[in-house]
């Protein structure tokens, strides 16, 4: 393109400025003068392009150009090269994607692309991937894919469009049908062209994440072609990298094999082949810099792919050895590269022997000048962690607390607290190292860690005398930090009457050592104190009298939340009664078992990291899936596998001879919460390994409102969250996500919770319940719940109250009709021995939806029942009789009704609620 003066001169000006006022007032002058020239008719080319390419300059430099644009469209709709060259330029930098022009740009770019000219073909490819719109993904993939797939195109062509694809997927996956073309690219990962390769490489990885199923070709062509590179000495020509052939396309295959599974065993063997051929040649380190970087690039990938296939520990073993010699290195990259690997190895290496060989380089690793590089020393230290090495690795990163960076202290503080609680063998070791810790760093971390300190006290009586006498200790010493005050405070008002006759620790002595703290305390810290003091007045009662001058002295506190603990504590520890105290301060019970909330909390810090594993050794990496023959300890750690779908909760009778034991199990535990959901209005319908999904139900009929929650129970986060509810009959009933509320998250960590509401509509009365399907991935393995959703027509009932005469000339009538709705079942009920069976079927058939009617039969324990089903179009009336013989430990169910399929459906639900009891 040949130079334009008056641009250059423009240049020149603006470099002249000496102030912005002054470059301002150039700019606005220039701006004055173009938009008047493109008011002029006639304007020749030449001038078009250089008041085009002022404005790019302009638009450069931060300035908005609100004008142009249809200048900038009318260049890139030409026919000569060097004005569609600037036009395409002008409109990736100056156009907003919703301009009106945008319709204009994408017909120049169909045009363009199916033109039999490369340089048009090129500069088209090259602004769809600068814009990249939706409407440009949606009208021109077939003509981008073509490019791709022509016989006839070059590679350079082939390259750029593969390239353009994956930006569009990137963006707009959805717009663009990737699904529908995605396993016809997998066959030129094997072009013969490696930037071809390389291209489709990057291309095949995007598509890999969102549709493994038709990506399931992908790594037989990724191996064989690491096959050609690694061990037949393929000729690269240009992309040989200071020897190392394609260095970039082998990270980029290894990368892509790590989201898959595991290949058939002929093609594992060979890909094992492949990656201790790699490490073989890496055994020497290079002298030159650069071949020393492209080598150990395509290295730690290697490494990478050898822990996520965990098929050959001996490799594991060779690479943990080899990394030792990358961790001691003077290169700052190479050291972090080495310590962040060693970590991935100890999520999968089965005996920490040779990590443990350079635990002391490691350590020292934490007070390295690089901050990353801390970090990754201290997520090694965390993996590589076990029983025998505990006491030193937390005695090392404790006494590291007090030097360590403020922003590391709170990631540390959570690692030294579950190493502590995972592998303490004694409850004295766990109780100082707390509180020590608690001491040291409570200032940079938050309340779960003395929560969690709380929680392990009391869940273990062995450890309660223990924890008071440290607990009084750290009161009485000169500094008392607030969580450990806290801890203190908690533990000596629960147990405190274990250490009572011992020297040094009366009633007396706890009150005063912890008045002592109080007055410097924070108000969070002193609400848990004054809770403290209330508990005294029950354990100890020779110090109630001191006690109650403490809560009398907090009655006027200027907070309201200590004012009102004060006033209410002192309330009760006045009222005359024996028995209030002690039931109200009871001993807190034991929490229950449960997953701690420090590994949650840790664990939310890595959002965005999609690894298949997370810091905290082989134990917090052990696959836990199932393959489709009922093998527990299966791997699935790739999303090349098929999809395993689980349709649970289903009421339909299955053959229990066909289901192992683990299998009855979990349908019948199913169907007990299906069950408990027909009348109950909220509760969990699905409790599994990785993920529970809770229910909650508000209906007024004819319309209802629907809430799934889904919580993640794993020990890694999920990815690709759905959540749709299926109708089976849509004429009849109608369930759509409601409107107004937030997407649900991308990804939801450890104990987290994501939840969606649905809108039910009951059109008329239907017989199948809609089908509620969630879909997920966890550790790179997609998971598909199917699970019957608890809506039934009987949900659509309303309560209604009639006189017994009233009911009774109605069962009458519907009695003697001819075509009714009747169903009537006797059933086996054991449960009627127990007191509570006749008031819990009271409230069965009251949270069906059905009004009692008292009195009405002659047998006090017999029940008669009223609801009206009502439907958007119609109201069904339904009368319900339920005959319990305890005698017989049977019960008689009779329904009748204005409608056939209430009757039945009311009848289905009434049963499954009586089998699941």
């Amino acid at each position: 393109m040949a130079p334009m003066k008056g641009l250059t001169v423009f240049i020149a000006d603006l470099r002249k400025c000496r102030s912005h006022e002054d470059e301002e007032r150039r700019v606005n002058k220039e701006l004055a003068n173009i938009r008047t020239k493109f008011k002029e008719a006639g304007l020749n080319s030449y001038n078009r392009k250089k008041y085009v390419c002022k404005l790019i300059y302009m638009s450069l430099l931060g300035y908005d150009v609100k004008f142009g644009h249809k200048e900038a469209v009318d260049l890139a709709g030409s026919a000569a090269f060097s004005e569609k060259q600037i036009g395409y330029l002008a409109v990736s930098l100056l156009l907003p994607e919703d301009s009106g022009f945008m319709r204009a740009v994408v017909a120049a770019l169909r045009r363009d692309l199916r033109d039999a000219a490369e340089p048009s073909v090129c500069l088209a490819l090259a602004a769809v991937s600068n814009l990249a719109t939706r409407e440009m993904a949606e009208q021109l993939t077939d003509d981008i894919l073509a490019q791709l797939l022509a016989p006839a195109a070059s590679a350079f062509v082939r390259k750029k469009a593969a390239l353009c694809l994956l930006r569009l997927v990137r963006r707009h996956a959805d717009a663009a049908r990737a699904r529908s073309w995605a396993a016809r690219i997998v066959p030129y990962m094997g072009h013969r062209d490696l930037g071809v390769t390389l291209a489709v490489a990057s291309l095949v990885t995007a598509l890999a994440q969102q549709f493994p199923d038709e990506m399931r070709r992908a790594p037989a062509f990724a191996v064989r072609r690491l096959k050609s590179l690694v061990l037949d000495g393929e000729s690269v020509g240009d992309y040989a990298y200071y020897t190392v052939p394609a260095p970039w396309l082998q990270v980029k295959l290894l990368r892509l094999l790590q989201y898959f599974a595991a290949p058939e065993p002929e093609l594992l063997a060979l890909l094992l082949r492949v990656l201790r051929h790699v490490l073989d040649q890496s055994q020497d380190a290079p002298r030159e810099l650069q071949r020393m970087n492209a080598q150990y690039s395509v290295l730690i990938e290697a490494i990478s792919l050898g822990v996520h296939l965990d098929a050959d520990q001996a490799l594991l073993h060779e690479s943990a050895l080899l990394l030792g010699r990358f961790i001691t290195s003077r290169e700052t990259n190479v050291r972090y590269l080495g310590l962040e690997t060693m970590a991935h190895v100890a999520a999968r290496i089965d005996s920490l022997a040779p990590l443990k060989r350079h635990q002391g380089v490691i350590v020292q690793s934490l007070r390295d000048r690089d901050v990353s590089v801390r970090r990754r020393a201290l997520d090694l230290l965390y993996s590589m962690c076990d029983v025998d090495s505990a006491r030193a690795i937390v005695g090392e990163l404790l006494r590291h607390m007090a030097v360590a960076d403020l922003a590391l202290r709170e990631e540390m503080a959570l690692k030294v607290a579950i190493l502590t609680e995972r592998y303490a063998t004694e409850y004295a070791w766990y109780v100082d190292v707390m509180m020590r810790l608690v001491s040291l760093a409570g200032d940079h971390m938050g309340d779960e860690v003395w929560h969690r300190i709380v929680q392990v006290v009391l869940g273990n009586e062995e450890l309660q005398l223990y924890a008071c006498r440290i607990a009084l200790q750290t009161l009485r010493a000169p500094v008392c930090h607030e969580s450990a005050f806290k801890v203190s405070a908690y533990v000596l008002g629960e147990f405190g009457h274990l250490i009572a006759n011992a020297a040094g620790c009366a009633p007396a002595d706890q009150l005063k050592a912890l008045q002592a703290k109080m007055p410097a305390a924070s108000l969070p810290a002193r609400a848990v104190a004054l809770t403290a003091v209330a508990k005294f007045v029950n354990l100890f009662p020779e110090i109630k009298t001191a006690c109650l001058r403490v809560l009398d002295r907090y009655r006027g506190a200027l907070d309201a939340e200590l004012q009102q603990r004060a006033c209410e504590y002192y309330a009760l520890a006045t009222v005359d009664s024996a028995d209030l105290l002690p039931t109200v301060f009871e001993e807190m019970p034991p929490f229950p078992e449960r997953q701690s909330a420090l590994v949650s909390r840790l664990l939310r810090r890595d959002t965005e990291d999609q690894r298949s594993w997370v810091p905290g050794g082989r134990d917090m990496n052990r696959p836990a899936r199932k393959s489709d023959d009922g093998d527990s300890d299966a791997k699935s750690d790739g999303p090349g596998e098929d999809q395993i779908t689980e349709k649970l909760a289903e009421p339909a009778d299955q053959e229990a001879d066909e289901q192992t034991p683990e299998e009855q199990a979990r349908v019948a535990k199913s169907r007990r919460h299906y069950a408990r959901l027909l009348w109950e209005s909220d509760g969990i319908l699905y409790d599994g390994d990785e993920v529970q999904v809770g229910l909650m139900a508000q209906y007024q009929p004819p319309a209802g409102r629907i809430g799934v929650f889904l919580g993640n129970k794993s020990a890694a986060a999920i990815y690709d969250i759905s959540i749709a509810v299926v109708s089976k009959e849509p004429d009849l009933v109608a369930v759509e996500p409601s409107a107004g509320q937030s997407a649900l998250p991308a990804s939801l960590m450890q104990m987290a919770q994501a939840r969606i509401y649905f809108d039910v509509a009951c059109k008329q009365l239907f017989a199948a319940s809609p089908v509620l399907r969630i879909t997920y991935t966890l550790a790179g393995a997609p998971t598909v719940l199917e699970l019957q959703l608890p809506v039934t027509a009987a949900h659509f009932l309303d309560p209604v109250t009639i006189s017994v005469a009233d009911f009774f000339a109605r069962w009458k009538q519907l009695g003697e009709a001819a075509a009714i709705g009747e169903s009537q079942m006797v059933l086996k009920t054991g449960f009627l021995g127990s007191g509570d069976a006749v008031p819990w079927l009271r409230s069965v058939v009251g949270g069906m939806g059905f009004a009692l009617i008292q009195g009405a039969d002659p047998a006090p324990d017999n029940i008669v029942a009223v609801g009206i089903a009502t439907t958007e179009d119609s109201r069904f009336g339904c009368l319900m009789r339920v005959e319990p013989k305890p005698s017989h430990s049977l019960t008689r169910v009779t329904i009748r009704a204005t409608n056939e399929t209430i009757a039945k459906v009311v009848a289905t639900n009434i049963a499954m609620i009586f089998e699941s009891r």
